[in-house]
């Protein structure tokens, strides 16, 4: 059973979970595994990566009175609350924005473009995250396990590590994404070429070019890896 004490040694870097410690991890980005905030009958233990920074998790290690490991669970840290909420305003802003100063019709159009090149902005961002959070997570994982093979070997004697399995970049549910969002992606390039971009929108269009644009090369620079 893995104990505080084993836990405690991964800690490389003993400071709190707040609002200040994470903005500074996410924009320095923190490589320590694991930077930690040690308490009573809990650990915090974090570690930000090259694509997370801000969005990487907290996993909080609750331990019983015996100082035993009994359970593990992840929350957003602080400043990713921060700015999911900040972002979520931000964009209310600016999708009302172009309702003033501007016509009816073009408005209620630029508002539109706005939020569809938010969503895939959004669908970026996500699927990184999930991504890169999966990686930490099996990393974490992976460590506890080592403890435990180190504490217990006669435990793990007939258990070899199992290799991971690849992620299947083609299943249903990303197929039919693709099938609706490539189309979509392309549509609102065009449409930045020929109507955003020609009547003096620069910010707009380059703005809907790079997100859409982003989106295709990612996703299938990440078909080509797996």
């Amino acid at each position: 059973m893995i104990e505080k004490t084993d836990i405690e040694e991964l800690v490389l870097e003993n400071k709190k979970s707040t609002l200040g410690t994470h903005f500074y991890d996410a924009f320095f980005y923190n490589t320590l595994k694991y930077s930690g905030e040690i308490r009573k009958n809990e650990i915090l233990l974090w570690t930000s990566s090259f694509w997370l920074r801000g969005g990487y998790p907290v996993f909080n290690l609750k331990f019983d009175s015996k100082n035993q490991l009994k359970g593990i669970s992840t929350e957003l840290n602080p400043f990713g609350k921060f700015i999911k909420l900040f972002m979520f305003i931000a964009l209310g802003f600016f999708a009302i924005l172009p309702l003033f100063g501007n016509g009816l019709k073009e408005g209620l159009a630029l508002s539109l473009f706005i939020l569809v090149t938010a969503l895939f902005l959004f669908l970026i961002m996500r699927k990184a995250k999930i991504h890169e959070e999966k990686i930490v997570t099996e990393e974490l994982k992976e460590t506890i396990e080592n403890i435990e093979r180190k504490k217990y070997p006669e435990k793990f004697k007939n258990r070899p590590k199992q290799e991971k399995p690849k992620e299947n970049e083609w299943t249903l549910k990303k197929i039919l994404t693709r099938i609706i969002f490539y189309p979509l992606c392309i549509v609102i390039i065009y449409f930045c070429l020929k109507e955003i971009l020609p009547n003096g929108k620069a910010i707009h269009g380059l703005f809907g070019i790079g997100v859409c644009g982003a989106y295709l090369v990612a996703d299938i620079l990440n078909m080509i890896k797996k």
